[in-house]
């Protein structure tokens, strides 16, 4: 089995997961659905593994996935959308005292936890809010939207590229995944799966001074896609944006 393969099973037994729990018609509270889960007793089943066995096993696909995109253990990344910290636990170990890893999440108490389970001193969390990033006078080598844009609405999307794009260092890499069908006007569903054309969403993004290179195409819900999206600055001389 593949990386991709592995990520893709994921991905379907993330959603499967989603509509038991939720139902594809309920805009999920993310904050609220946090609040009353235990994670002490189970912080896996809440970002999509059935089991702590998968949710490591994905962790370090995911690891992968970034190291082939040029990942070093002396990079600065930042990882929006933490949760309980998949992406965390597989760098915990990779990363050199010189590197950097910050993780920021809607939900306090999933940041709360990985605070209390991640403790070296160059690992940090923040709470952030839906389109905002409480980050400045820093950048980073790797920011990353893991399962973020599949539950944002497009507008929301492009606002947290543009605050990537403020934190991104020169040669820097942004890495996000997205559910796209362009069939559906502008987007369909809820937080749940957002769908979203293609088309729609370049036009919110243009004029962003950001370079969007798709790099792989899965299978999505329903008759959509999920795009893995890489994003570059666009060089000054090139871009005349604001």
């Amino acid at each position: 089995m593949t990386m991709n393969d592995a990520l893709h099973g994921f991905i379907s037994r993330a959603a499967r997961g989603l509509r038991r729990r939720t139902g594809w018609r309920t805009d999920l509270d993310y904050r609220r659905w946090y609040s009353t889960w235990d994670l002490q007793r189970d912080y896996w089943t809440i970002v999509g593994p059935t089991t702590k066995e998968e949710y490591d096993r994905l962790s370090a696909v995911k690891r992968q996935l970034l190291v082939d995109l040029g990942l070093t253990p002396e990079a600065k990344i930042l990882d929006v959308g933490c949760g309980t910290g998949q992406l965390t636990a597989a760098l915990h170990d990779f990363l050199s005292d010189r590197g950097h890893y910050c993780g920021t999440d809607i939900s306090p108490e999933a940041v709360a936890f990985c605070r209390s389970r991640f403790r070296r001193p160059n690992f940090s969390f923040l709470t952030s809010d839906m389109t905002a990033l409480p980050l400045h006078n820093i950048s980073f080598d790797f920011i990353v939207f893991f399962s973020v844009f599949t539950h944002t609405y497009p507008q929301e999307t492009a606002l947290l590229l543009c605050e990537a794009h403020r934190l991104l260092a020169e040669g820097g890499v942004i890495f996000a995944d997205l559910f796209a069908d362009p069939l559906v006007d502008r987007h369909a569903g809820d937080r749940t799966a957002v769908m979203v054309n293609p088309d729609y969403l370049q036009s919110l993004l243009d004029g962003n001074g950001l370079h969007a290179e798709l790099v792989e195409v899965q299978p999505g819900p329903q008759s959509g896609q999920r795009l893995f999206y890489k994003f570059t600055r666009i060089p000054l001389g090139v871009w005349s944006g604001g």
